[in-house]
């Protein structure tokens, strides 16, 4: 081990000086940090204001343009930043629809860009069915269009027609469909009703005529075949001139040969 002498008053100088050089450096070092301390407040202190400001910036009209029905729930003076809160926006507006996807200065829509903020877009009702335009009911079949000419005797108003009731200057009644006969005026169904015999009587076949023995119609209004002596009177006045001339030469004869 080495040994150093040293004077007492040396010794007593050295222990000092060293100790004020520790406390030294360490007032030195709460110095910087106290100057970076004060040069990071005044950093944020300068920047806050202006932060500040942008983030209560007063709204301005084109940004409430920016949503459909807007001048409902947005002022352009107020320092709001609107979102779907119902204090900022009541909900009796929500959805709110954007004027333009790109456009929403509120950031209302979020991610969706779909054009509506603060709820979904109102899913369209399809337009209710109008009940079906019921058909007039079809006329029917008593009307005068079945027959051809009708306007002349038939009206609209008469729920049937018997053959007797037409004149017969409108006989025979020409049907427009042999099948279509609402008047029930052609039984035979050959589209000819109320037809006229050739001496301009009725055929008592057709609807509403009334047959006799004497016209030669059975029981179900056929016509039969006319098996009766006809129109005689010509030929009896010939068998009787024939008779009376025989009777004449006759008696001729017997007064001659006396």
């Amino acid at each position: 081990m080495l040994m150093i002498a040293l004077p007492s008053g040396a010794l007593m100088w050295a222990v000092p000086t060293a100790y004020v050089a520790e406390i030294r450096r360490g007032a030195t070092l709460r110095k910087v940090t106290i100057a970076i301390l004060a040069g990071l407040a005044l950093l944020f202190g300068g920047a806050m204001p202006a932060w500040a400001e942008a983030t209560t910036e007063a709204k301005t009209a084109a940004d409430c343009a920016a949503y459909v029905d807007s001048e409902d729930w947005c002022d352009p003076g107020s320092e709001l930043n609107y979102n779907c809160d119902p204090a900022h926006i009541p909900e009796q507006y929500w959805p709110v629809q954007l004027v333009d996807v790109e456009n929403d200065p509120f950031d209302l829509d979020g991610n969706d860009n779909n054009g509506w903020g603060c709820g979904d877009a109102p899913v369209e009702e399809p337009p209710a069915e109008e009940p079906p335009v019921e058909e007039p009911p079809a006329e029917s079949s008593g009307s005068c269009e079945a027959y051809v000419g009708s306007e002349a005797w038939c009206a609209d108003g008469v729920d049937d027609y018997d053959c007797p009731q037409i004149d017969n200057a409108h006989k025979p009644i020409l049907l427009v469909d042999a099948q279509d006969d609402p008047f029930h005026l052609d039984d035979d169904v050959d589209g000819v009703g109320c037809e006229v015999d050739t001496e301009g009587d009725e055929d008592p076949s057709n609807n509403g005529g009334t047959g006799d023995d004497d016209a030669g119609t059975g029981g179900d209004g056929e016509a039969l075949p006319n098996t009766g002596s006809g129109d005689l009177g010509p030929l009896w006045l010939a068998v009787l001139a024939f008779l009376a001339a025989g009777a004449l030469l006759v008696t001729r004869r017997v007064v001659s040969q006396r």
